[in-house]
């Protein structure tokens, strides 16, 4: 049932509306940045303002202002309109909101990653002695917004993993993908034993995860056949598996991806990911292919750490080149181009620095933004690199460090800036 939004003479309903609109839509756009190529954490912190800027709109007109955003997500239904109430509802501590809350969300499937969202926004101290309650709830789904939240702050559950790796298949999954979220080493045996799981996200999860904890030989294989496969986790498994290898079998595998044309996007994604600048001159070649010409240049910026933008390697799009779904009624393309947000490589200037730089670039080494994936490599890209760049540092620090915390790249940027102030 649709609330009616409080009237007050203190508030004018219009400017409060607004507030709640561009909250939502802001937390949507901010949320899908935060594994984009053209988004670094200083945009991040520009977003959160703006976001920020709009919920203090809604705090001040109080109920009215509660009111108002719920009215928002009863017509809408949208995760951007879940993660304003969810918020609010956080942030008071008052009971009865937020049972309202958990229930739209676990009526509405489809809107959760709002809440989730919100559980990553408010401190920890609007989740304290919350969390803990979710966690012994008998309702799964209160349970895995316990584990989620815990997820998101990278909070130890240690004294619980037992139980929730025993839980319903998706508490169970999130319990297996927190525990290479935190290092959680003590449970690699429950891990190992997960490989087996007759869910498809529990059997990621737990590969994902004991490749992060320094088990390879039981990720690697699980990893390269997600890679291969069609199924939601495929991306995911191809970023990690390929850092997972050693050089040479990274080499192999990668090469014998290629002898199948239905991999190349797979194979020119992996080169970068394996940051051997040898295999730069391959990937100029591969930005004579429209389809590929995105990504390949995705990855020398990868390995060279060139901005093509910024450095005025970029061209334009091939003639007549559409991608995605267009105006045109006869067109039945429906694909969202994977590559939106990435610019076309301009391959004869890209080759002409090459040429001119190559000698500075150790071959067989792995690279990242054009130096040696080392751990201050890494703390510099999380620094200042784009969101993508400081994914693969946070990769590449977990597994330096097996028992460390995997980097949230996709935390609150205070957060994240607070931490790396921190450990300078």
């Amino acid at each position: 049932m649709a609330t009616t939004p409080a009237s007050s003479p203190s508030i004018i309903h219009d400017v409060v509306e607004q507030h709640a609109e561009e909250a939502a839509f802001l937390w949507n756009l901010r949320n899908a940045s935060t594994d984009e190529p053209h988004y670094a954490l200083r945009h991040l912190a520009a977003l959160e303002e703006r976001i920020e800027a709009h919920l203090d709109g809604l705090r001040v007109a109080g109920e009215a202002g509660l009111s108002i955003a719920w009215a928002r997500l009863d017509q809408y239904g949208g995760t951007g309109e879940l993660f304003v109430v969810a918020t609010l509802a956080l942030e008071s501590r008052d009971s009865t909101r937020l049972e309202r809350t958990l229930q739209f969300a676990e009526s509405v499937p489809v809107s959760r990653r709002g809440l989730f969202g919100a559980l990553g926004w408010v401190s920890r101290d609007a989740l304290r002695g919350q969390v803990a309650a979710w966690l012994d709830d008998t309702l799964s789904f209160r349970r895995l917004v316990g584990v989620v939240a815990c997820s998101l702050h990278r909070a130890d559950l240690s004294s619980r993993m037992q139980q929730l790796l025993a839980d319903d298949a998706s508490v169970r999954a999130r319990a297996l993908r927190l525990v290479g979220e935190l290092g959680s080493i003590g449970v690699r045996e429950q891990i190992r034993v997960a490989l087996k799981d007759d869910d498809e996200g529990c059997r990621f999860w737990a590969a994902w995860s004991a490749g992060l904890l320094g088990d390879r030989t039981s990720a690697i294989p699980v990893l390269q056949d997600y890679s291969t496969g069609g199924s939601v986790f495929k991306w995911r498994a191809l970023d990690l598996v390929v850092r997972l290898m050693d050089h040479d079998s990274a080499i192999a595998w990668i090469r014998h991806l290629g002898r199948d044309p239905v991999h190349l996007r797979l194979v020119v994604t992996g080169t970068g990911i394996l940051g051997d600048p040898v295999a730069v001159p391959w990937l100029i070649q591969k930005m004579g292919d429209p389809a590929l010409a995105r990504v390949a240049g995705e990855s020398v910026s990868m390995i060279t750490g060139w901005d093509l933008s910024e450095q005025g390697l970029d061209g334009n799009a091939p003639y007549g080149f559409t991608a995605g779904p267009t105006d045109d009624h006869a067109d039945n393309t429906v694909a969202m181009d994977l590559d939106e947000n990435l610019p076309w490589p301009n391959p004869l200037k890209i080759q002409a620095r090459w040429e001119k730089e190559h000698a500075r670039f150790a071959g067989g080494v792995r690279h990242l933004s054009g130096l040696p994936c080392t751990r201050e490599t890494c703390n510099d890209v999380l620094r200042d690199g784009y969101q993508r760049q400081r994914r693969a540092a946070a990769y590449s620090l977990a597994l330096i460090d097996a028992s460390s915390p995997l980097w949230n790249w996709r935390a609150r940027s205070d957060i994240q800036i607070n931490t790396l102030r921190t450990q300078a």
